[in-house]
């Protein structure tokens, strides 16, 4: 029985000594590591362009590593590329010349529930200070390129988005 008690108190005081040391050690902090920028992907346009552009869009965004593009609105977006596009066409019959014409926005997301107080309570300075925030918070671009060349224009919107918001944040 002695031989039982004096074994169980020397695994008990070594098991006390792992625990201690146990806490000692320090847990990696999750939050050093960067997480994915969510990103909305507005696309409006000519019906048979917008898929192509969407299809073309993510994959060019899903090849970097710190953005995550959507197509739809969704909890934790924090930019919006609002990617406007229009074929061009010629001659009377209007028949299309396969050059496409993109105005592309860069925006920090802006969500207007936020001027919903503010206009209830007539705060017309602080409606206006918000707008003018907005705008001066938004880049355009306005590409010119040919139907065939969408992968290349993806990845100029990929860059310029890169160089317009997340070296900011750097």
């Amino acid at each position: 029985m002695k031989r039982f008690l004096i074994l169980f108190l020397v695994v008990s005081v070594i098991l006390s000594f792992i625990a201690i040391s146990l806490e000692g050690i320090p847990v990696q902090d999750l939050s050093e590591h960067p997480q994915k920028i969510k990103i909305l992907l507005d696309i409006a346009g000519d019906d048979d362009l917008k898929p192509l552009v969407a299809e073309h869009l993510l994959e060019a965004f899903s090849k970097t590593e710190n953005i995550n593009a959507v197509l739809e609105i969704e909890k934790g977006v924090s930019y919006v590329v609002s990617v406007v596009l229009v074929e061009a066409r010629a001659g009377q019959d209007k028949r299309k010349t396969g050059n496409i014409v993109a105005c592309v926005q860069y925006i920090d997301y802006f969500d207007n529930s936020i001027l919903k107080p503010d206009v209830a309570v007539s705060n017309w300075e602080r409606v206006n200070d918000l707008t003018v925030n907005l705008i001066e918070h938004s880049q355009a671009g306005l590409y010119l390129f040919p139907k065939n060349d969408l992968g290349n224009v993806a990845s100029g919107v990929v860059s310029k988005f890169q160089k317009l918001f997340l070296e900011k944040r750097e």
